[in-house]
């Protein structure tokens, strides 16, 4: 998309914030709101998802009702809006996310306004713009949690082994016991992903659920703690 088509994006993606900003289970499905924030503003805030994946990893989620979620991987931050509206009305929600990512690439500074606002009203979102194997974006992620374990992670950044590794042993233990640990991609064999060889270490022996699409499958891998 050239830069003007992407100048038009945004100034639509604003025009309309209001009508998604209002998109909750009150008024709508959870079918329905995927649908509507995949085709919202040609796709502004469309995750990189199956929607059958996610609609089943959302059902999760929402039976858990999480108060404290950590995301890391914010991406055009629809997963985190998904995320938001299976949560507690009162939900706290830190979303890491690296500029120039390799993988989803990060987002831009333009759309920060926006993702601060696509909680509900009495939410709290706070997001991080750095590299979640720091030891300083965990210490922030700990200061916005204010010492309150986590309900629900979502792990969708550097897929790399290394660096899946990395974000599970770095933020797995803010996860209490009864929480979710989300992985995204578990389903991919590309050589460069590593997740799937992590999952299949993890998981097993563990409560846990993998979720695959079909015929097209990212896969949505979550660990019961």
């Amino acid at each position: 998309m050239n830069q003007a088509g992407r100048l038009l994006r945004y100034a639509s993606a604003w025009l309309h914030f209001g009508e998604l900003r209002k998109l909750s289970l009150d008024t709508c499905t959870l079918e329905q709101l995927v649908d509507a924030l995949f085709g919202y503003a040609d796709g502004f805030f469309e995750p990189i998802q199956v929607k059958e994946e996610i609609l089943e990893a959302l059902r999760a989620v929402h039976a858990l009702q999480p108060r404290y979620i950590v995301e890391i991987g914010t991406c055009c931050g629809g997963a985190l809006l998904l995320w938001s509206r299976v949560a507690h009305p009162e939900a706290v929600i830190v979303s890491i996310d690296l500029p120039g990512g390799e993988f989803g690439g990060g987002h831009s500074a333009l759309r920060v306004p926006l993702i601060r606002r696509l909680g509900l009203p009495k939410q709290r979102i706070h997001l991080i713009r750095g590299d979640s194997h720091q030891p300083a974006t965990l210490e922030k992620t700990r200061q916005f949690l204010g010492e309150h374990p986590a309900d629900f992670l979502f792990i969708d950044a550097d897929h790399t082994e290394k660096g899946v590794r990395a974000d599970y042993a770095m933020y797995g233990p803010l996860v209490r016991k009864g929480g979710i640990i989300g992985f995204h991609d578990i389903g991919i064999q590309n050589p460069e992903y590593g997740v799937r060889k992590l999952w299949a270490e993890i998981s097993a022996g563990r409560e846990h659920r993998a979720i695959l699409g079909k015929p097209l499958s990212y896969g949505i891998g979550l660990l019961y703690c």
